[in-house]
């Protein structure tokens, strides 16, 4: 029943949202000078940022959740505009560092769903997506993956930075609005964080055997292949050229 209440609720928002869209089509027509157009234009804006806040809270966006499978995770790709998935392993401690910053980030960026997947229990979406390295990061803005944050590198390749420097990274993927300054070992140049060294795990060498054996992929790769490859269609592999011994 809930789910039902759920699913209805969302349609009513998403129909909402596209009669506002229509109606600032049709005051965008309108004189720049007409004051009147202008504020009802500017109250349309508010009321449609308040149906789509009420929509990303429904479809989990605010809190940082686990998926459970990767029918959850397509789900979470089409309903959501903006994705982050934290590919992680329990045991890696690093990926315990990224839970704790995307779980800072969750409540402050409700623009974004932020949620995170297993990698030993989802074998299927690990190969497909060519995960191979712990902790990795998806990127993914309406329904593509446009980017892959591989390990620390991105965020200068130290363990200790703060969860402002992964929200900086996030935003210069175009998944996150970050309105505050660039972190202070940004190159100016580039806008890249200055690197400082590697913190990865290759699952190359250990431990995608163990994460094989964790699930039946074989079962649930003959249900999504489809579905997975409209998903990767534009997909580039991620690449890391430093492997971590």
């Amino acid at each position: 029943v809930k789910q039902q209440y759920e699913g209805a609720l969302l349609k009513a928002l998403a129909e909402k949202e596209r009669k506002m869209d229509e109606q600032m089509q049709k005051i965008e027509k309108f004189d720049e000078d007409d004051f009147e157009a202008l504020r009802e234009k500017r109250k349309l804006q508010l009321q449609k940022a308040q149906a789509t806040k009420q929509k990303n809270l429904l479809n989990g966006h605010g809190r940082y959740m686990e998926l459970s499978d990767q029918k959850e995770f397509f789900e979470a790709s089409k309903n959501s505009n903006l994705l982050v998935v934290h590919f992680y392993r329990g045991a890696t401690w690093r990926c315990q560092v990224v839970d704790r910053h995307l779980g800072d980030l969750a409540p402050a960026h409700l623009e974004t769903r932020f949620c995170k997947i297993d990698a030993e229990k989802s074998p299927f979406l690990v190969e497909r997506l060519s995960i191979v390295m712990l902790p990795s990061i998806l990127c993914i803005k309406d329904g593509k993956t446009e980017h892959t944050i591989v390990g620390f590198d991105e965020m200068g390749g130290g363990d200790d930075f703060p969860a402002e420097t992964l929200a900086y990274v996030l935003s210069q993927h175009k998944v996150l609005k970050y309105d505050g300054p660039p972190p202070d070992d940004v190159d100016e140049e580039t806008g890249a964080v200055q690197h400082k060294g590697i913190n990865t795990i290759d699952m190359r060498r250990s431990g995608k055997g163990a994460i094989r054996e964790g699930g039946n992929a074989s079962a649930a790769a003959a249900d999504s292949d489809d579905e997975m490859d409209a998903f990767l269609e534009g997909y580039e592999e991620p690449t890391n050229n430093e492997d971590e011994s």
